[in-house]
């Protein structure tokens, strides 16, 4: 596996990198310690952080991960070889005072499911990294807006026993949705793929993550979707019928229900007026 760690920024309070993850198996990592609280958005590509026999996150686009200082764990590839993640690591203070004053002082590690607004300033976030426009100001009010969305929703694990098919069960279910995002898939058929009931499937896959199967898809589409309408050139109408919406008036007007910008207006935040898209999907 080869890790290639980029800095953007650092100061006393956080420092910002970027980690592309390539040439990876599907075997499991060394042990690594995490020094500092760290909070992690994948943004393309999957990996699991195994923490423990009866601790693994799915980290993917549509989560953000939350590694607490002095931490140990794996990681392993069960999607792809290759992922791309934005990393910012906090000072102990600074990770303290922000996480008392959102009643979290005592959380561990974990994950919160990110709508399709945080995706958006996410990426539009790492964009002006990427261009060199981001100032030291604004990065430390927008890692604190960060920290402070993911303590307000990261989940604990919750503990099954290690027989139990359910948390794999899970994990598998969001593999295949991340595999395959344009599919239209039946509760019937992913049901029969994993080997459970329909019922089971749905009603344990809402308890686990948080939200239903459908909307899962959905958000693995819109967080594709902005990955494609600021980092490629493909126009709208194919970027809709790849992610299996039925026409580009149908991604338009979903997309523009979930993040509050249409796509044209995001792909245009891209090279122009980015803070201001960033504050209004923040705050």
């Amino acid at each position: 596996m080869s890790l290639v760690r980029t800095e953007y920024y650092r100061s006393d309070l956080l420092r910002v990198r970027y980690v592309a993850c390539r040439s990876a198996g599907r075997g499991l990592s060394e042990i690594e310690e995490t020094e500092n609280d760290t909070l992690i958005f994948p943004l393309r590509g999957a990996f699991i952080e195994h923490f423990s026999r009866n601790h693994e996150i799915l980290a993917e686009p549509n989560i953000a991960l939350l590694v607490r200082a002095a931490s140990f764990s794996r990681v392993s590839h069960p999607v792809s070889s290759q992922d791309d993640s934005l990393v910012i690591d906090f000072s102990s203070t600074f990770f303290r005072d922000i996480a008392e004053r959102s009643d979290s002082a005592h959380i561990s590690s974990g994950h919160s499911v990110l709508n399709p607004a945080m995706m958006a300033a996410r990426n539009l976030i790492w964009n002006r990294f990427r261009r060199g426009f981001i100032h030291p100001l604004e990065v430390e009010e927008t890692a604190t807006a960060l920290l402070s969305y993911s303590l307000r929703f990261t989940q604990r694990i919750r503990g099954f026993r290690r027989s139990s098919k359910m948390p794999r069960q899970i994990e598998a279910a969001k593999v295949v949705l991340l595999s395959h995002p344009e599919r239209n898939w039946k509760l019937s058929e992913l049901a029969h793929a994993l080997e459970c009931s329909p019922y089971y499937l749905t009603r344990m896959f809402r308890w686990c993550v948080g939200i239903p199967l459908h909307r899962y898809q959905l958000n693995t589409r819109f967080a594709r979707a902005v990955d494609l309408l600021l980092d490629s050139d493909e126009d709208l109408a194919t970027i809709a019928i790849h992610l299996g919406f039925s026409s580009h008036s149908h991604f338009t007007a979903s997309f523009h229900q979930a993040v509050g910008f249409t796509p044209t207006e995001l792909r245009e935040c891209g090279t122009r007026d980015q803070l201001a898209a960033i504050r209004k999907l923040l705050y």
